[in-house]
């Protein structure tokens, strides 16, 4: 019996120590990656202007210029920015942008995604690439700032030293997600401690109750090894004692 749980504990051991060693390390750099440091913090109010005056177009007039594109209106919105003041028209559709200055729908371009990207962050670092993204973004474009992560979005890589890239609402503005050097790294690490290699979200999948499994196999086995051998031990003792007694 001895021998089997010896048997036992070597081969699963063997077979879950490549994960084990995983869940190790990464836990371990887990706790040391400042948390300050993924999310590249933005400057505060770098998106925000003051209304100082009601612009020309009511709200009623942004409804009805938003209506067409964005379908059932669901909420409407007055934003002060740096590049003026719009209405944020949320439908069942769409959500669009009206300029309050002219009544015109107006979705951010290209130059605008770029400066509010280099805005957003300390310093305003150069733009390196700006891509826009209609579909089918790549798997660092998830968890948002807002919730969803809305598309189309423009992708904007910016020249600094920690790699940053800004994603901006192609209908709104909003910077809808802010990535880096250390979050790419602190996303690989865990999508190798969930053993999610793709989508890096599902911790509760077939191969990881395989691998949790062969853990508790591991630590259950070692700890049947122990009381086998803290047995002995104590028994050891208590025949020794009783050969000291004997022979006294």
């Amino acid at each position: 019996m001895n021998r089997f749980f010896y048997s036992v504990h070597k081969w699963v051991s063997a077979a879950a120590f490549i994960q084990l060693a995983v869940w190790t390390v990464t836990g371990f750099l887990f706790a040391w990656i400042p948390q300050e440091k993924l999310k590249s913090t933005p400057v505060e109010g770098a998106h925000r202007a003051v209304l100082v005056d009601a612009p020309p177009v009511t709200v009623a007039g942004a409804l009805e210029v938003g209506a067409a594109a964005a379908g059932g209106i669901e909420s409407v919105e007055l934003r002060g920015t740096p590049a003026g003041p719009f209405f944020i028209v949320r439908g069942d559709r769409a959500t669009v942008r009206v300029d309050a200055r002219t009544g015109e729908l107006r979705p951010v371009g290209k130059g605008e995604a770029e400066a509010i990207a280099r805005r957003d962050q300390p310093g305003g670092p150069p733009v390196r690439e700006t891509t826009l993204v209609t579909d089918s973004p790549s798997i660092e474009y998830r968890d948002c700032e807002h919730g969803d992560c809305t598309l189309p979005v423009f992708r904007v890589a910016l020249g600094d030293s920690a790699g940053t890239i800004i994603y901006v609402d192609a209908a709104t503005g909003d910077v809808t997600a802010r990535r880096n050097d250390t979050w790419r790294t602190y996303d690989f690490l865990w999508s190798l401690h969930i053993m999610d290699y793709k989508g890096r979200d599902d911790f509760n999948h077939l191969l990881i109750r395989c691998a949790a499994v062969l853990a508790m196999a591991t630590v259950f086995s070692g700890m049947v090894i122990l009381a086998i051998r803290a047995t002995r031990w104590f028994r050891g003792r208590l025949g020794g004692r009783a050969k000291r007694a004997s022979s006294a």
